[in-house]
């Protein structure tokens, strides 16, 4: 752990007349282990950590602080990095429709019309082949429902996705898009999540009928799809091969090599697994935890963000305030005892969207995102792919044990300021109304 952290825990403790003694007796470690923390000679454990930050009785603002700097000189850097990355997917669920619209430059339809009207077959240059497939998707959306792609493009070319998301806005009907996604066969979600990311928003739309297919680099698939063309856009009009690194296309209408690319893809995507299953119920749920974990025998393991426990607590003060005693400590200690199945993430790191959650079915090896949409709906998105749901089920086994949620002192701590505030607020109330 590097020096910062223990530099600035440092000057708190100066500043608060604590001595190190008193502080490494209060914490029951060596005085040795809490110098060598400040030196940053030694990393700290997290539960000692949450300790020292309940012994400096340190605002929340503070905390923050330190815990930002925790997770910055953390070494768990996979799990780490993970875990932020289904926070940024998190929220890209709730984001993913808020895209500014962008008019398609008159340049890629003149880019097409010129290729076409004077028979030249080759484009080369990243910028022209885009503006190519920008306009030829653009001319197949325009047949609406009759519409139909296929390609093996992925997604670290961004300018797809937002053509997709620009078009689905501006059309009521945009066909079907079949997308062949190449994996990385790790159990690591690494540049998977950032396909997810871009996918997810994508199967939500409910004019497009998007399918991702996805099979595993290093496979004979792969080696199938590598022989004909690394990358490929098929529309019902024309086809365009693009090379490895998106410098040098062929663009053709000929009506033969059109059937001929089609029926290849068709047989690789039949060959595919399909990568997100789209399932929507007029069922409405409310209350959805950020993240949850249901085991195979129904138990269930939920975590809230810091504003959704505020809530919770308002919502149980409730019907006890008007009588001003403390019979709001009974229900604290009954939430206390389910406390091991919820925990709360600190608003530093994530807060709550409340129509998005992200389940776990241990049973069925499964990943769920759920979305709540304008009309009340339900849409559940599945993944099983092995590698997603590994990382998945890593990180929500490291949350509950992590510097990313609230420990059990400062829950108390909080339930108890808010308690008395509140019931020091009726009181008052009570009293200007006499």
């Amino acid at each position: 752990m590097g020096q910062e952290l223990g530099k600035v825990v440092k000057v708190i403790i100066q500043e608060k007349k604590i001595s190190f003694i008193q502080l490494a007796k209060e914490l029951d470690i060596d005085r040795t282990t809490l110098q060598h923390f400040f030196t940053g000679k030694r990393e700290i454990q997290l539960k000692t950590f949450q300790r020292m930050m309940m012994v400096l009785n340190l605002t929340k603002e503070k905390r923050n602080i330190l815990y930002a700097l925790y997770e910055k000189e953390c070494t768990d850097k996979d799990l780490i990095k993970n875990t932020t990355d289904i926070f940024s997917l998190y929220k890209s669920l709730d984001n993913h429709s808020n895209l500014n619209k962008k008019n398609t430059a008159e340049t890629e339809y003149c880019m097409k019309n010129k290729v076409c009207y004077e028979k030249i077959q080759i484009v080369k240059g990243q910028v022209n082949i885009e503006a190519l497939i920008r306009s030829c998707f653009s001319e197949e959306m325009s047949l609406q429902e009759r519409a139909h792609i296929i390609m093996s493009i992925n997604f670290r070319h961004f300018f797809l996705y937002e053509s997709i998301i620009r078009i689905a806005r501006e059309q009521p009907k945009c066909g079907k898009i079949e997308n062949i996604i190449p994996l990385v066969n790790k159990k690591r979600l690494g540049n998977n999540l950032d396909i997810l990311k871009m996918i997810l928003p994508l199967k939500c739309l409910d004019n497009v009928v998007y399918e991702p297919y996805f099979f595993y680099t290093g496979t004979k698939i792969y080696d199938d799809i590598s022989i004909i063309v690394p990358n490929y856009f098929i529309t019902t009009k024309q086809v365009i091969t693009i090379d490895r690194d998106f410098e040098s296309a062929i663009i053709s209408d000929n009506p033969q090599i059109i059937k001929y690319y089609r029926d290849k893809a068709r047989s690789i995507i039949k060959r595919c697994e399909r990568l997100v299953e789209k399932n929507i119920s007029s069922e409405t749920k409310k209350n959805l935890p950020i993240l949850e974990v249901i085991h195979e025998e129904g138990e269930s393991i939920k975590f809230y963000a810091s504003d959704q426990r505020h809530q919770q607590l308002k919502e149980s003060f409730e019907p006890h305030l008007k009588s001003g005693t403390k019979k709001v400590a009974a229900q604290k200690n009954e939430n206390v005892e389910e406390r091991p199945q919820h925990y709360f993430l600190r608003d530093i790191f994530i807060s709550s969207i409340e129509r998005v959650s992200i389940r776990y079915l241990v049973k069925d090896k499964r990943i769920e995102f759920i979305i709540i949409d304008e009309d009340n709906q339900t849409m559940t998105l599945s993944v099983t792919e092995l590698g997603i749901v590994t990382v998945f089920k890593e990180v929500f086994h490291y949350l509950r044990h992590s510097f990313y949620v609230y420990a059990e002192a400062e829950l108390n701590r909080d339930f108890k300021s808010m308690e008395n505030t509140k019931l020091k607020e009726n009181r008052e109330s009570v009293r200007y109304n006499e």
